[in-house]
């Protein structure tokens, strides 16, 4: 009885040996699974080139370089940066700060939010004043000489500055590099902006300082509230001779209305200065002009 048994547990063990044998073999040799294509050839991704546009025109002030490759010019007031090509720099050896420029420029979108402006031609504006010291519509013939110095206060600091020789059409007076002057218009403007303007009105001999008067009232009340400085008022100023200086000013610009004499003969300045960081010179190198006038 217990030897059956035994042979019974023996049975049951070889069963069970050959079952974990079967299994075995069958995890030895699994199915083929099929191969997942992890090497998918992919496509090159292709290096985004520069869209770039036509060539535009423009013109503006120069402004100066603000890296040895980027130079600032400033259109209708706006500072705008270009891109300048090695070869390019040559053609500005000859171009100031503050010169009057023609130019032509491409505009190439890098990405969606970048884009660059690239300078592909610029030219200086010649202008009168480079040709015949600051005179537009006529030619200097004075005796006086055609470059000087005048003395002038900017910001607290007086200094002398270099002057150039304008001629119109009776008198004649020196302009300060930063401005021009129109002879046939009459008017000295600052070129950073033409805003920035005198008009000189050449008086006759026998005018009438009380019926002016009421022009410059008509004139002025366009703008704001007439005022009326005395001579008081002017003692220590550049218009301290002044036959009448009156003014009027708003939130935008301060206009005047001023009579003064000169070598002998009265004139008008009539004077409109925006509100603005050109305003703390315009005036006093306006007025440092305006007294150089001598008649011809």
């Amino acid at each position: 009885m217990r030897k059956g048994n035994t042979m019974k547990v023996s049975a049951s063990l070889l069963v069970l040996l050959m079952g974990f044998s079967l299994v075995a073999c069958g995890n030895s040799n699994p199915a083929a699974q099929p191969t997942v294509n992890n090497t998918e050839e992919q496509s090159p991704a292709l290096e985004q080139q520069p869209n770039e546009s036509a060539a535009i025109e423009a013109e503006g002030i120069l402004t100066g370089w603000a890296d040895p490759h980027t130079v600032e010019i400033r259109v209708n007031e706006k500072p705008m940066s270009f891109q300048v090509s090695e070869d390019l720099q040559k053609s500005l050896d000859d171009i100031d700060d503050e010169d009057s420029v023609r130019f032509k420029y491409v505009e190439k979108t890098i990405d969606a939010t970048t884009k660059q402006l690239v300078l592909t031609e610029i030219a200086k504006i010649e202008s009168s004043d480079d040709n015949n010291g600051s005179n537009a519509g006529g030619t200097v013939t004075s005796d006086r000489p055609k470059t000087s110095e005048l003395e002038v206060t900017v910001e607290g600091m007086t200094e002398k500055r270099p002057v150039k020789l304008a001629q119109a059409k009776g008198y004649s007076l020196y302009v300060f590099e930063p401005m021009a002057f129109d002879a046939e218009d009459h008017e000295l403007t600052m070129k950073i902006d033409p805003d920035y303007e005198v008009e000189i009105e050449k008086l006759p001999a026998n005018y009438n300082l009380d019926a002016l008067k009421m022009d410059a009232k008509e004139e002025l009340s366009e703008t704001g509230e007439v005022k009326q400085l005395t001579a008081e008022q002017l003692s220590n100023g550049s218009m301290k001779d002044a036959k009448l200086y009156m003014m009027s000013q708003n939130d935008k610009k301060t206009e005047y209305f001023i009579v003064k004499e000169l070598d002998g003969n009265g004139f008008i300045f009539h004077i409109q200065a925006p509100i603005g960081e050109p305003s703390e010179g315009f005036l006093p190198m306006a007025y440092a002009s305006l007294n150089s006038i001598m008649n011809e």
